[in-house]
């Protein structure tokens, strides 16, 4: 098993299982050979090898995430090899997209320019001060300030945030108990200062339902007054990201990274920020220790006065 989280709208238990029945309906609906099947299953296998070591979920994937990883293949494979590579996740996300389990495909519009390597994308901690402020005056202006922040404190995938209801909150201990990758269960924590701007904004959510009578159990939802979409929550990111003028990357993950990264800086051990991710392996966590080395040498270069 590769991934596994709550049945909600916008979860997916993506297994071997579901990877043999892509594989049939390539055979018995789209008409391919044997040979390409192994083809795509080979590259398939290769895509949710690497979402395990970038601690993500095929849910988690957005267009600048599609781009990274092809970035990454444009170094060790030739044109030939790409494309069947880019066709296979095309193919994949279409299929996912059928069974409506995604309402977009990230790779659809991804080309194979080569880029320079990169390390995640990492904000400061005065951009995120800039995002956070971004409140607007609306209730989709509020909602979407609280899902910025509600990510950012708590390390919460995309995923796992737009699967949250609000009966999972456990106000008098400040913590969501949730079932993230693998079936693993661990709490989210819930700082003093997120609680309160929690509470005004389900008041507001409360009474933005209210007109319509419509009962709704998720803690973030759309202009529809239902869940927020999976799409919709990427475009929320990539408005605030034009609103910034950021002139680097801006999605959930970006978040996510930045959370662990901010805390690391500050001194938090690397074992306590595995399991506030929800990391089985202390190597995946391990990636934030590379983007706080790099902080350092910069600020080695920098402050130095022989360097």
């Amino acid at each position: 098993m590769l991934n596994c989280l709550n049945s909600v709208k916008y979860v997916i238990l993506i297994d071997m299982d579901e990877l043999e029945l892509f594989l049939k309906y390539l055979t018995s609906v789209k008409g391919e050979s044997e040979n390409t099947k192994i083809g795509y299953e080979n590259d398939l296998k290769q895509f949710l090898s690497y979402l395990e070591n970038m601690d993500m979920d095929v849910l988690d994937v957005g267009i600048n995430d599609a781009r990274e990883y092809v970035r990454i293949l444009l170094e060790k494979y030739k044109e030939r090899s790409m494309l069947r590579k880019l066709s296979s996740l095309r193919m994949f996300y279409d299929y996912l997209m059928r069974k409506g389990v995604i309402d977009f495909n990230p790779f659809i519009e991804i080309s194979l320019r080569r880029n320079e390597k990169r390390l995640p994308s990492v904000l400061s901690e005065r951009e995120v001060a800039q995002l956070l402020a971004l409140k607007g005056s609306d209730f989709l202006d509020l909602r979407d300030h609280i899902l910025f922040l509600f990510i950012y404190s708590t390390g919460a995938r995309i995923s796992e945030a737009l699967s949250i209801n609000i009966d999972q909150i456990e106000w008098g201990n400040r913590r969501i108990r949730i079932k993230g990758k693998g079936g693993k269960t661990r709490f989210l924590f819930l700082n003093k200062g997120i609680v309160g701007e929690l509470e005004d904004y389900i008041e507001k959510r409360n009474r933005y339902l209210m007109p319509d009578s419509i009962e709704e159990k998720a803690l973030f939802i759309g202009k529809n007054k239902k869940r927020l979409s999976f799409s919709t929550s990427h475009l929320i990111f990539d408005k605030a990201k034009e609103k910034l003028n950021l002139n680097k990357e801006l999605s959930p993950h970006t978040l996510r990274h930045s959370f662990a990264t901010h805390m690391m800086d500050h001194g938090a051990d690397i074992r306590l920020i595995q399991e506030l991710l929800g990391h089985e392996s202390i190597s995946t966590t391990q990636i934030y220790t590379h983007v706080t080395s790099a902080k350092l040498k910069k600020v080695y270069d920098e402050t130095h006065p022989h360097a």
